[in-house]
């Protein structure tokens, strides 16, 4: 333990904070991009809290983490857990220098050992002052967040939780609320989603220092662990997390079911979504999600009375004529399909993206000729915003070029595109599933399950 901090204290730390502590670690900057550390920390933890202090040994973790052959691993020429362990012990103190500075646990690796020593800060004395202005500001971003997603009513929330921040750095929910509207714009690519996501995760694991115990942070950090940085198992511990925090917030249950589908699990995914419903029948993202789980299930007409349910509640909105149009092109309707989709061209012309899906229905009622000249004509207009690979992929598959939508789907795995743990349950891509191609594609990380 660094002795110069007095503040820190060693104390029996109860596990289910430690793993909080390992988690927000984990999702750290100085972490996120080496899964070895990641691995080397947790499994020295685990041992540590299970009291297996026998398997903390040179030649037991070589093998058991690193793979080494235990007949012949010499630890005089094979120094790889001391190597390692020295360079873990750098992160850490990357980490409590930067995304740490104000956790309450430290996890540190004393030099010359591999047991982690574990050890509480006290609390300070005195709550961080927010300002009155503070408070107001993140009620006007709030406000932002609650209207239909754009990139102006986005961008507008994060000007205002960005100056709560400025006028009070401490305050927790200024962070998840910039945190959310960050993750918002990387999702609908109103920004480029790598630096978006970035903005986000940053905004939440600084929430979740200053507020431990933020149910919607740890539901928020879930989502990004999970769409952007692939990462499920980290992602279902910050759902739990959430979930043990706050297990009446419907919004909680509601982004869990959200990614359960996403992942494939669609009886759990069920499970939550119905939970959510019955905590909060007027969340209209619960809805959303639900009818995306019975057009993956191919339940059709439950997805369409679904929708009949969702008008009376909020009619006219984008996203209900959006999976109206799916809806109607999976039926062979693609006529019908064309009408919602301009519907929505209409009501957001500064999203490339609708533009994408109209020429995909296009496509489908054999007017390929339109089609094409749509998305040229969108990529031309569009030039400079981003457009995800994901959609144009989509348009390709419908439009009878699997060449070309197979490779946009391999620019979807490798630029992280938030659509792309979708890929499997995606009827978009139904004609694809016979070329080999398409099992060679889902045996690829990060979607093979």
């Amino acid at each position: 333990m660094n002795r110069e901090d007095s503040a820190t204290v060693e104390l029996s730390v109860p596990d289910q904070q430690v793993e909080l502590a390992l988690a927000l670690i984990e999702g750290s900057a100085a972490f996120c991009s080496s899964p070895r550390h990641r691995a080397l920390l947790r499994y020295l933890v685990a041992r540590r809290l299970a009291d297996d202090l026998a398997s903390l040994k040179e030649s037991v973790i070589a093998v058991e983490l690193f793979g080494r052959p235990p007949a012949s691993f010499d630890p005089r020429r094979d120094t790889i857990v001391r190597v390692e362990a020295r360079r873990l012990r750098a992160r850490l103190a990357s980490y409590y220098k930067t995304d740490g500075r104000g956790s309450a646990i430290r996890i540190e690796l004393p030099v010359g050992s591999y047991v982690p020593l574990i050890a509480q800060r006290e609390p300070p004395t005195h709550a961080p002052e927010i300002s009155r202005r503070a408070r107001d500001l993140v009620e006007r971003g709030e406000h932002f967040l609650r209207q239909a997603l754009s990139r102006e009513t986005l961008e507008a929330a994060v000007q205002r939780f960005d100056a709560a921040l400025r006028e009070s750095p401490d305050h927790a929910p200024a962070c998840v609320g910039l945190g959310r509207a960050w993750h918002n714009l990387a999702v609908g690519w109103y920004h480029e989603p790598a630096v978006a996501s970035a903005h986000a995760g940053e905004a939440l694991r600084r929430a979740l220092v200053l507020a431990p115990d933020h149910a919607v942070a740890h539901a928020l950090m879930g989502a990004t662990l999970h769409q952007f940085e692939h990462d499920w198992p980290a992602a279902q511990r910050s759902f739990r997390r959430a979930l043990a925090l706050a297990p009446a917030q419907a919004f909680v249950h509601s982004a869990y079911g959200c990614h359960l589908w996403i992942q494939g699990l669609w009886d759990e995914s069920e499970r939550e979504l119905l939970l959510a419903r019955r905590i909060d029948p007027q969340y209209i993202n619960t809805r959303i999600h639900m009818v995306n789980l019975r057009i993956a299930q191919g339940r059709m007409a439950d997805a369409e009375a679904e929708l009949a349910a969702m008008a009376d509640i909020a009619p006219l909105t984008v996203a209900i004529a959006g999976m109206r149009g799916t809806i109607a092109l999976f039926r062979g309707d693609a006529e019908t399909a064309i009408g919602h989709f301009s519907q929505i061209c209409e009501a957001t012309p500064g999203h490339p993206g609708v533009r994408i899906a109209l020429a995909g229905a296009l496509a489908e009622a054999g007017r390929v000729a339109e089609a094409d000249a749509l998305v040229a004509q969108t990529l031309q207009q569009f030039a400079g915003q981003p457009l995800s690979p994901y959609v144009l992929a989509i348009f390709q598959a419908r439009r009878g070029r699997p060449d070309q939508a197979f490779a946009l789907l391999d620019r979807v795995l490798a630029e992280r595109d938030p659509m792309a743990l979708q890929i499997p349950q995606d009827l978009s891509f139904a004609r694809l599933h016979a070329d080999p191609r398409w099992a060679a594609l889902l045996a690829r990380k990060p979607l093979r399950r």
